[in-house]
Order: structure tokens, then C-alpha cells, then sequence
């Protein structure tokens, strides 16, 4: 049996826009996911603010380390299509896909290295213009009047802290 066949068996879950899938540092139930319809953005929480790392398009599995190691969630994932349907894939079904599609693992952990590297690469250069930032205001105050203050990518890159708020119900946990 290929990916395909494989894919074609698995529970299917739908959520709508503005939905947390899960929540950044809360315990996993063990399961990843694969993204056949819609769009999710991940967010970490860097610094104390919840900023976008990336965006999840169909066709790609993510959670992965739930799997693997059953850590607490990596990041935040929210739906920002109008919706968004998931395949849900336990540690069984993990074992099942592996067996009957060696492609699987190699597709899989060809993806989380290239993540690795990607996610660290944004958190270092996340990390670096916060700094410059923070050394540019210590010494240049900047006027509440400065349009350049409050810029149209720090608005994208980051979502309300509401959205995350410890009552927020999370959808894939």
C-alpha cells in the first residue's frame, strides 16, 4: 500500500478560521497531523509575543514530535482559511503508514530536518532585529507620531495574545 492509500484511511477532523488547533506548551495526545485542505499559520511564543514562524499549506504533515516523542507542543497552530480539514495520525497509524510506506518516513524526516534548520535560522534573525530594535530605541527614543513605529510586517508577524489565553479551546488535543 503507498502514502496515498494510506492517506485515504485516515480520521478526518474540520475547523474553521480563527480556531487553535493546539497551543504551545501543552501536552500532546500524541498525534500529528497532515493538512489536506486550508492554510494554518504556527506561532512561538518569542520574547513574549506570539509571532509567526510559518504558514502550513495542504500537503504537509506537522506535529511530528508528538509522535516521536510525546513532548508538550512545540508552537501554537491557528486556522487562517476559512477552513481547514486534517488528517489525524496516532502513534498506531504512525507504525501502520511506516510498514506499509517506507516513503513516509523518508518524506517525514526529510521535512523535519529542513524545518530544524528553517525554524532556527527565523528564531536567530527574530531574535537579532529585536535586538538591533532594542538598541536603536535605548538610544534613539522613537516618537509615538512615527509611522515607521508600528510597521505593516510586525502586524502580520504577530497575533493577539488572546488568542492564546488559557480558556481558548483547542481543537486537536
Amino acid at each position: 500500500m503507498g502514502l496515498k492509500e494510506s492517506l485515504a484511511k485516515l480520521s478526518m477532523i474540520n475547523i474553521k478560521r480563527g480556531e487553535v488547533l493546539f497551543k504551545e506548551g501543552v501536552p500532546s495526545n500524541g498525534a500529528m497531523f497532515f493538512l489536506f485542505e486550508g492554510q494554518l499559520d504556527i506561532y512561538k511564543q518569542i520574547e513574549g509575543k506570539h509571532t509567526k514562524l510559518r504558514s502550513i499549506l495542504p500537503g504537509e504533515f506537522f506535529g511530528e514530535m508528538a509522535i516521536i516523542n510525546n513532548s508538550p507542543r512545540a508552537a501554537s497552530i491557528v486556522v487562517v482559511s476559512e477552513s481547514a480539514k486534517l488528517g489525524i495520525i496516532n502513534r498506531t497509524t504512525f507504525v501502520q503508514m511506516s510498514q506499509e510506506s517506507p516513503e513516509f518516513l523518508f518524506l517525514l524526516l526529510k521535512k523535519v530536518i529542513e524545518r530544524l534548520y528553517e525554524t532556527d535560522g527565523k528564531i536567530r534573525a527574530i531574535k537579532r532585529k529585536q535586538d538591533e530594535d532594542s538598541m536603536i530605541s535605548k538610544s534613539i527614543p522613537i516618537s509615538s507620531n512615527d509611522p515607521s513605529s508600528n510597521s505593516e510586517n510586525d502586524n502580520q508577524s504577530q497575533v493577539s495574545l488572546q488568542t492564546f489565553t488559557d480558556d481558548a479551546q483547542t481543537i486537536g488535543e
